[in-house]
This record gives C-alpha cells, sequence and structure tokens, in this order.
C-alpha cells in the first residue's frame, strides 16, 4: 500500500515537471531509422494481483546493428525502466536536494491542493540559500549522458537511440502500460536501442533495481 502511495504521489509530482523538461532541456526531435524488425522485451506483466518485475525474455541475443524495444504489458499502472549505466554511481534516486536561493517562493499550480516543497535544513549551509527536495528528471526522464559523465541530452518520449557502448548513462523514462500513463505526464509506452557493436550489455529498471537483463551483441 506504502509503495503504490508513493508511485502515485510521485507521479502527480512530476506530470508539470516532466514536460518542462522535455520542452527545455536539450530536446532530441530527430530519430534513427529502424531498418530491420526489432526484438522485443517485455519488461514486467502479471496480472493486476500479482504484478511481475521480471524482462521477459531476461537475457538476449543480437547482431550488431539490430535493435530491441522494451515495452510494459502490466495489466495495472506499475512502471519500469530501462536503463543502462556505467557504475552504481549513476544510479538515480528518485529525489534529491537542491540548493536554492533564499527568496525563491514555491506556488502549487493548483492554488487548492494541500502542497508544500519539503525543505530540508543542511548545518553550514550559507544563510542566502535553502535546501529544496525535488525530482529527479534523470530518473523520470529518457536521458543520455556521454562518456564524460558530464553531459546530458534529453530525449523525447518512446525513443529510437543509438548505442554505441560509450555512454555512462542511458535511461528509457519511466514505462507505462498502454493508456496508464499519469493524466498530463509524457505517455511513454516504449523504448528501443539500436545497438552499433559487439558487446555484452546489462541493463536494470531503476524503479525496481533487482529487475536485470542482459543484451549480447555479435
Amino acid at each position: 500500500m506504502l509503495k503504490k502511495k508513493l508511485i502515485l504521489t510521485l507521479a502527480t509530482v512530476i506530470i508539470g515537471f516532466s514536460l518542462a523538461v522535455l520542452m527545455n532541456l536539450n530536446p532530441i526531435s530527430a530519430q534513427p531509422a529502424i531498418t530491420s524488425a526489432s526484438k522485443m522485451v517485455q519488461a514486467g506483466g502479471g496480472n493486476s494481483t500479482s504484478p511481475l518485475t521480471i524482462f521477459s525474455p531476461q537475457n538476449i541475443e543480437i547482431k550488431a546493428g539490430e535493435s530491441v524495444t522494451w515495452d510494459n504489458p502490466t495489466p495495472v499502472a506499475e512502471p519500469h525502466s530501462v536503463t543502462f549505466m556505467k557504475g552504481n554511481k549513476y544510479f538515480p534516486d528518485f529525489a534529491a536536494p537542491f540548493h536554492v536561493p533564499n527568496s525563491t517562493e514555491f506556488q502549487p499550480l493548483d492554488p487548492n491542493s494541500n502542497a508544500q516543497p519539503l525543505f530540508v535544513p543542511v548545518p553550514g549551509t550559507p544563510p542566502q540559500t535553502k535546501t529544496v527536495i525535488t525530482v529527479n528528471a534523470r530518473a523520470f526522464i529518457p536521458a543520455v549522458i556521454d562518456s564524460s559523465g558530464k553531459n546530458v541530452t534529453y530525449l523525447p518520449p518512446n525513443s529510437n537511440y543509438t548505442l554505441d557502448g560509450s555512454e555512462s548513462y542511458v535511461n528509457s523514462g519511466w514505462l507505462w502500460p498502454q493508456g496508464q500513463a499519469p493524466p498530463g505526464g509524457p505517455p511513454i509506452t516504449k523504448f528501443t536501442v539500436i545497438f552499433e557493436k559487439p558487446g555484452i550489455y546489462t541493463y536494470l529498471c531503476n524503479v525496481h533495481p533487482w529487475m536485470k537483463g542482459t543484451v549480447t551483441v555479435n
């Protein structure tokens, strides 16, 4: 019950936030064409009382230049992600603290909502700033961090991304079952990756970190 409440709360928060990110932070509108049939992997599944937290198939084998598409067949609004990352330091927390000027005022989009930002006192921080907890775009929104670990590119929903293996982080965003995305939020239901180079590529779901898969490219 607590898990469901957390997901619903976070989903509500990201409605406006995710759209702003997609519109303003280095979006990519053109996507690579998929020239051959994509191999399919299901993220989740099961039924309304027992949703599954597995990738099926968990391990898949393809040739260089081929693609894999993930979707979410779960019959209830249980999100999953497809997240490639080089090292645990890139694992994206759902919420993160940020410094803002003390003069910053936060106004809810709905003035009648029972909502207020979470401010955290941090000993030793300058008096002219305060710390606010906010959702992490890199967890919820399709994003890529390059090999330097510094440059971030945000992708549109339902992206086709060509992966060359040098990336530090590639994330699908939260994949929702068809028709189950939060109202007003990006309806992300699938993610396609074209694998350019041979190798073994491991990935996980940032919602359920024990949920892992492997793509072997020959």
